[in-house]
């Protein structure tokens, strides 16, 4: 019975283990991958519609793979707005297509964003955008968690520093996928198809 017990305990200890190692390795990666960017002055392009159009343009058969990651990076890592890529990729792939790899990205990107707030807690949010500014987020975050719904839904409000905030304030992750999912699919087909008619 002892063995078996011992076994368990190996075992939990290994998995936990592998675990550790592999959210640190993924955690220095997009760290890295963020000063990457920044120190090559791709996140200069990144805020710019004609550098993004040739980047895209360039990749080829991979371009709508580009194109999600960047979708993705934009959430989680780069400090680039949506708007910007989003009708980038409407420009190159049509609305419907840039409407579904959006969504998708910027959805996986969001729950990212939730659990880099979740682990680093409000010292990542301070990080990013002050402490002062910060505090501001949390307090408006822990009146009520329909107050996050409507700062997803409106424009005005930072949606993926919102993402950091409410997993560093602890908000339930089933409300916070759904009000996601809800909110994004608005923005971005509304975006998708506004963008369209430029």
């Amino acid at each position: 019975m002892e063995n078996v017990k011992t076994n368990h305990c190996k075992d939990f200890v290994v998995a936990m283990v592998k675990l550790t190692v592999t959210f640190l390795l993924s955690i220095g990666f997009f760290v890295g991958l963020y000063y990457l960017f920044k120190n090559t002055g791709w996140i200069g392009k990144f805020s710019n519609v004609a550098e993004l159009k040739v980047i895209l343009s360039s990749a080829g058969f991979w371009s709508y793979a580009v194109f999600a990651v960047m979708q993705f990076l934009q959430v989680s890592i780069i400090p680039m707005p949506a708007s910007v890529s989003t009708i980038v990729g409407v420009i190159c792939f049509g609305p419907w297509i840039a409407f579904g790899i959006s969504l998708l990205a910027i959805l996986l990107g969001s729950i990212v964003a939730y659990i880099f707030g979740r682990v680093f807690g409000s010292k990542l949010i301070y990080w990013i955008v002050g402490k002062e500014r910060g505090e501001e987020f949390c307090k408006l975050l822990l009146r009520g968690k329909w107050a996050f719904f409507v700062m997803m839904l409106l424009p005005l409000f930072p949606d993926d520093i919102l993402c950091i905030v409410a997993g560093a304030c602890g908000m339930n992750f089933r409300f916070f996928l759904v009000t996601n999912l809800i909110t994004r699919t608005i923005g971005i087909f509304c975006l998708c198809f506004l963008g369209f008619l430029f």
